[in-house]
């Protein structure tokens, strides 16, 4: 099914992680797997694939169009503002210009950082993979 509810840049990543998901999904280790986790680990495979010494676009500056979802141990008071910041500013990128810029970019800053992100956009992502039919909804089955 095709449905497009984002740009086409972030649309084309969408399709790519789409297409890992699948793949994910057909590994045997997958089927124990939450849902969610399966997307966090193709949204890792698909960053895996951009060069670390890859140059990412500027990022996005319209604060008012963040669209961010941050993993709840960002909320925390404990959380690094620095690092949070650098997630939420991520996230922008990867709504307002492309996914697999956002993606490349993560990958010059601190595991912390590129990890909170890749969560961020799990969950952000989970429920439009799971509308567009790539992934299930909560509560059924692998098969």
């Amino acid at each position: 099914m095709q449905v497009k509810n984002f740009n086409e840049r972030l649309e084309a990543g969408l399709v790519k992680i789409g297409e890992e998901v699948r793949k994910q999904i057909e590994q045997p280790e997958a089927k124990i797997l939450p849902e969610r986790e399966v997307l966090k680990q193709s949204i890792q495979s698909v960053a895996a694939q951009i060069p670390r010494a890859s140059a990412a676009t500027e990022a996005a500056k319209n604060e008012s169009d963040k669209r961010t979802v941050l993993p709840d141990y960002l909320h925390s008071g404990d959380a690094n503002k620095a690092a949070v910041a650098e997630v939420e500013r991520l996230v922008g990128i990867a709504f307002s210009e492309s996914l697999l810029s956002a993606l490349a970019e993560a990958k010059k800053r601190p595991p912390f950082v590129e990890d909170a992100f890749h969560d961020a956009l799990t969950d952000k992502l989970l429920p439009e993979l799971q509308k567009r039919g790539i992934l299930k909804q909560s509560g059924d089955e692998h098969s």
